[in-house]
């Protein structure tokens, strides 16, 4: 294994960013293609040290100790604003005004940029690591995944770029607030092309701006979503974790599990 970090544009904001790339076992030695993992949050994870909170999921150690259990995939970690509403911003892709109760740290009016960070992705970032790496560009093999707001968005680019991914991963996703925007959306678009989707939310989550209840409901709502539209067991994980808050140190436990539903197949 090893992991390359970059920092380049975010062109639509005019602003540095920094990625991180994730090779496993064997790439420098051979010639294969390899699947590839697109991740928001990349600052968090693979190590505490890199981590926004100083606590990561931890996927370097873990691959280190059980990368003969996991897929052979290529992650691509792109590091988020530090700010939380900034965060809250370039992970939305809608625009929406809350009522919030006075002295709330939630935004009243979130203005996202997430559809600009998405085609950032897609147009710019995409090409450059189909371009310097072995990748299996096409959509089959190509995934994206997030966690909180990071997993609504990721829901929406599956949905939206169907020539670009074919597999979701949602670990604790934000849903909720955002419910009416992303059934639309999803209303809107022909989700064929999902092969795989991977869908989690802990019983004691509690977000900046979505509460424990709220968390469960989202979830629920967009699995039976997909359940309506022909995904079944096969094809769609659904979990529910006891005993599970918001959290990196959650989370971790998760991912690797995730990782192996989403590219079952390779």
């Amino acid at each position: 294994m090893n992991i390359q970090v970059y920092q380049t544009k975010l062109t639509p904001f005019g602003v540095d960013v920094t990625f991180r790339v994730m090779t496993p076992d064997g790439y420098e030695e051979g010639a294969r293609n390899y699947p590839v993992l697109y991740m928001h949050d990349g600052q968090d994870l693979f190590y505490d040290e890199d981590a926004v909170n100083g606590q990561s999921l931890r996927y370097a150690q873990y691959y280190r100790d059980f990368s003969r259990f996991l897929p052979q995939v290529m992650i691509v970690g792109i590091d988020c604003p530090m700010d939380n509403v900034q965060r809250t911003r370039q992970y939305s892709p809608y625009s929406k005004h809350f009522e919030v109760p006075p002295g709330s740290s939630f935004e009243a009016d979130i203005a996202g940029t997430g559809r600009e960070y998405l085609e950032w992705i897609v147009r710019e970032l995409k090409p450059w690591i189909d371009r310097n790496y072995r990748p299996r560009p096409q959509k089959e093999y190509t995934a994206l995944g997030g966690y909180s707001t990071a997993g609504m968005l990721s829901t929406y680019g599956v949905a939206m770029y169907p020539k670009t991914f074919s597999r979701l991963m949602v670990i604790s996703g934000a849903f909720y607030i955002w419910m009416d925007c992303l059934e639309q959306t999803l209303e809107s678009c022909n989700t064929d092309h999902i092969r795989y989707i991977y869908l989690d939310v802990g019983v004691n989550e509690q977000g900046r701006m979505t509460t424990a209840e709220q968390f469960l409901k989202g979830a629920a709502i967009i699995h039976e979503k997909f359940r309506s539209y022909g995904f079944g067991r096969e094809q769609l994980k659904y979990e529910i974790f006891e005993d599970q808050e918001h959290s990196q140190r959650a989370w971790r436990r998760r991912f690797p599990d995730a990782v192996r539903w989403i590219f079952q197949d390779l």
